[in-house]
């Protein structure tokens, strides 16, 4: 998801996918460090020991002599993080008024573009969740806990810091708080041309 959001969002010239991917990435380095205190630590709270488990759990490319630490777990935060993320998103396409007036009809398309980003994305942190950890020995009960915690408090943050810095468009993933912002609906095609 954040190589995807990364490369996509550069090539396409989305910025908030790229400063989503990059949030991404400094939630991933904070859980390899945590588990890596944990591992140290704590007696190796949450390590799961053997090669088929790193090879089979692991989201990173690693030595697969090593022990898969499961405390807390990566992939329950990055879910819920990026998840967390579009739902806040969501929201605020949701109940955000234009400053100028505008027709009932592209209200409507935009507030249930923010009530399907809702719907499915409910829907898919459930179904990805209960799967992962009813379905595969990868995750424990206080690495899902931990990690959900953890996701969730740092998607709401990382939507706030961007929020802060720019609203409505530097944490915009759906892109559609930008066209409420007036002057920013362009009506027909635009092109450079030399004066004659």
């Amino acid at each position: 998801m954040i190589v995807t959001l990364l490369i996509v969002g550069a090539v396409t010239g989305k910025l908030p996918w790229v400063l989503i991917a990059f949030g991404g990435i400094l939630l991933s380095i904070f859980i390899l460090t945590v588990q890596y205190i944990f591992q140290k630590t704590m007696a190796g709270l949450g390590a799961i020991p053997g090669a088929e488990v790193m090879q089979a759990c692991s989201l990173l490319p690693v030595i697969t002599d090593t022990t898969y630490v499961a405390v807390p777990s990566l992939w329950m935060s990055l879910s819920s993080f990026f998840i967390t993320y579009v739902f806040i998103n969501a929201t605020r396409v949701y109940t955000a008024t234009p400053v100028t007036s505008a027709a009932a009809v592209p209200i409507m398309q935009r507030k249930g573009i923010g009530l399907i980003s809702m719907f499915a994305v409910v829907v898919l942190f459930i179904l990805l969740m209960s799967a992962r950890y009813n379905r595969s020995e990868c995750e424990t009960l206080i690495g899902t806990v931990f990690g959900i915690g953890i996701g969730v408090g740092a998607g709401w943050i990382w939507w706030q810091i961007l929020n802060a810095c720019g609203s409505d468009v530097f944490p915009d993933i759906h892109g559609v708080m930008m066209g409420l912002k007036p002057g920013s609906l362009h009506t027909g095609p635009l092109a450079c041309a030399p004066k004659k």
